[in-house]
């Protein structure tokens, strides 16, 4: 199975800090290619969770678990979705990635595959591994979360990212779909802009010049594990 490898900074600033950061390396950046006409460069993103019925693969994240892995369902609007396998293993972020026909997920969710086409080696491979680990933890859907990205990708090597999260919100899901507006969403509280600097192998000096230079402080953030936080109340005890 070959996974993408990469490490992710996380920081939660203030929006005067993140206008800085967004100066501070702008010779470096350009706009993802997804998001370059977009206003702000921005576009919205809902995931649908998949966990046991306790929340385990939750837990784990919010235990800080050195080795976890979440399993979501993407969505970005219109256009396919996307089965995503996150895992971490201690500081190295890897993912599994496999577009689908939204119409699809709710066999792929039951375990049904075949009638998925025209899919690369390892884009069917991403597929398979992920509906093995969907059943191997009897995951169900369970909470959608949405937020808008800003995003900005390396100028010489777009492996390097540059992301600011904002508007976060999320509402319990039980059902196979993907919804990125419905009333039912619900504010989620962050204390300021989810700031993201992603890289492979190395950091590059612009990034470590501008944490160095803004005293950033990295903190750990689940935006899956505080959305369940604030919805589930009961889940934090075990009780859920």
């Amino acid at each position: 199975m070959t996974y993408e490898n990469r490490y992710e900074c996380k920081f939660v600033v203030p929006e005067a800090v993140a206008a800085r950061v967004l100066r501070r390396v702008g010779a470096w950046i350009e706009p993802d290619p997804h998001a370059a006409s977009m206003p702000d460069h921005t576009y919205g993103i809902a995931s649908l969770y998949l966990d046991d019925e306790t929340n385990s693969l939750c837990r784990e994240t919010r235990e800080g678990r050195l080795d976890r892995r979440k399993l979501r369902v993407r969505s970005y609007g219109d256009g396919p979705l996307f089965l995503e396998v996150k895992s971490r293993r201690d500081r190295v972020v890897r993912k599994l990635r496999c577009p689908i026909p939204a119409e699809t997920l709710p066999r792929v969710l039951a375990g049904e595959t075949d009638g998925i086409h025209d899919l690369s080696a390892g884009r069917r491979n991403a597929l398979h591994e992920f509906v093995r680990l969907v059943l191997l933890h009897r995951a169900v859907p369970r909470i959608v979360v949405r937020y808008d990205r800003q995003a900005y990708v390396g100028i010489d090597d777009d492996r390097h990212r540059v992301t600011f999260d904002r508007r976060l919100c999320a509402m319990p899901e039980s059902v196979a779909r993907v919804q990125m507006h419905d009333p039912a969403y619900v504010t989620i509280p962050t204390g300021g802009v989810i700031l993201e600097l992603k890289f492979s192998d190395r950091c590059p000096p612009w990034m470590l010049d501008t944490i160095r230079e803004l005293q950033l402080a990295r903190r750990s953030f689940s935006k899956y594990a505080t959305c369940v936080d604030a919805l589930f109340v009961e889940d934090r005890s075990g009780e859920h």
